[in-house]
């Protein structure tokens, strides 16, 4: 009974530390489940009974993609195991390419001791909550099935190139100097073999389980090397991907580090002025107010969802959206499939600088005064108990309506409130573990600062 607490589903599947969670025997529970559900009437029947099985550079990432594929072919389920690394947005090309199920064995951004198993679906991109949901109610149901027989491998990344090269228009020659940080993760040379003739400095382009001993999330703190060779080569760009690169991190030729609450508008600033497009533009509930305000300006129509690229994901299928984001760096574009996907947009940047021909630095300093300063600050405050949402979020709207200056309040995930001035907080308790987590961006640091402390004021008055 003990291992049946070990394995719960997250937002599009299930991570675990290796050998205390993440041990071949729950990957084969885990798989069994998934092979239950395909083989289910929960299965639209519109879809192959074929699964492609991808991995990424973590430690026994490959041995455990090859056990989940003994559990599938042992259920009568066709399946192919990528030939090489890949990345996520690969898997979930394929899938859409194949009209085929995707299992994609990663921890993403997590550290080190962490694997995961990621699902893909067939239109493109991760798992619905109601398939999560569906595959979790099969754990443990049946006895697992495993056999031993040749594995059938696919070659996934010639596709996905070729992919890249349909949605971004980049000259196979140009005079930028760049530095790809692919921090070990399977997203290593991806970028360079589609630039070839371009001057590219990269750095962790190699496989490392330990991840040179930083976490493979490209957010400021991780990325101080990719800032000291940008800076040391003169280069104007340096973007960076998480360990199975569906999220990018990027530095400007000034050596700052961008946050998402300024990659997102500036590229869709791009999708609007530079390739003329139009469409719907989805952001997560803890994205920022340059996309609100362009969008105002173009009379764009612009939705806001819960945390989590599903919701976004959800949108994407249903509705003509320009483009799709979250704040953990994940964006999604018109024209390609409703995923995540690191390289993809930074080669849409690359066409970016190339097509504008101005530095980085000037674009995002151009578009800030014309739409605003934006200073973005998170911090998570540690709690003692796991705290109800609903309650929580009640108790700071009673303490916020005394506030004068609140143009709007936000409740469908956590708490958002945002001033007069545009200027926000969130206020997320997480559902799963006793932290609560704060977001704010504002016109300066201070004002940021000032509306975190405000946060952890209510915290430690409530909580």
């Amino acid at each position: 009974m003990e291992e049946i607490n070990k394995i719960k589903f997250g937002t599009d599947g299930w991570r675990g530390i290796i050998a205390k969670d993440f041990t071949f025997s729950n990957v084969r529970i885990v798989s069994q489940a998934i092979s239950d559900y395909i083989n289910s009437d929960l299965y639209e029947s519109k879809y192959l009974k074929s699964v492609i099985v991808g991995y990424d550079n973590r430690f026994l990432s490959e041995k455990f993609a090859t056990e989940v594929a003994k559990v599938l072919m042992a259920n009568n389920i066709e399946v192919k195991v990528s030939s090489t690394a890949v990345t996520s947005p690969s898997i979930s090309l394929y899938c859409k390419e194949n009209n085929c199920f995707g299992v994609m064995i990663t921890a993403s951004h997590n550290p080190p001791v962490w694997n995961g198993l990621k699902v893909k679906l067939q239109y493109g991109s991760s798992v619905s909550q109601k398939v999560i949901d569906q595959i979790s109610d099969f754990l443990y149901k049946n006895s697992i099935k495993i056999v031993d027989q040749k594995i059938i491998l696919a070659d996934v990344m010639d596709s996905y190139k070729k992919y890249l090269k349909t949605i971004v228009n980049i000259n196979s020659s140009t005079k930028l100097k760049i530095v790809i940080d692919s921090m070990n993760g399977s997203g290593l040379g991806i970028y360079e073999s589609l630039l070839k003739k371009n001057k590219i400095y990269s750095i962790r382009n190699y496989r490392d389980p330990l991840f040179s001993g930083v976490n493979p999330e490209p957010i400021d703190k991780n990325l101080q090397e990719l800032k000291k060779v940008i800076l040391k080569n003169k280069a104007d760009v340096g973007f960076a991907f998480d360990g199975d690169a569906d999220r990018i991190g990027v530095i400007d030729d000034k050596g700052r580090y961008l946050p998402p609450h300024i990659v997102f508008p500036l590229i869709l600033l791009y999708l609007i002025e530079g390739r003329k497009l139009k469409g719907k533009i989805i952001q997560t509930i803890s994205l920022g107010y340059i996309s609100e305000r362009i969008a105002k300006k173009y009379l764009i129509p612009i939705e806001e969802v819960s945390v989590g690229f599903k919701y976004v994901c959800e949108k994407m299928l249903t509705e003509d959206v320009l483009l799709g984001g979250e704040e953990s760096g994940g964006y999604s574009i018109k024209g390609g499939i409703p995923e995540r996907d690191g390289i993809l947009n930074a080669l849409l940047m690359t066409e970016m600088l190339i097509k504008t021909k101005k530095k980085l630095s000037y674009l995002v300093d151009d578009m800030q005064k014309k739409f605003g300063d934006s200073y973005y600050m998170r911090k998570d405050i540690k709690l003692k108990n796991p705290v109800d949402k609903e309650i929580f979020t009640s108790k700071v709207k009673e303490i916020i309506s005394k506030e004068k200056n609140v143009k709007e309040i936000r409740d469908y995930d956590g708490i958002k409130i945002v001033f007069e001035n545009d200027n926000w907080l969130l206020l997320r308790p997480s559902g799963t573990e006793p932290v609560l987590r704060t977001y704010s961006e504002t016109d300066s640091v201070k004002n940021t600062k000032k509306l975190l402390d405000f946060a952890e004021n209510i915290c430690l008055n409530l909580l």
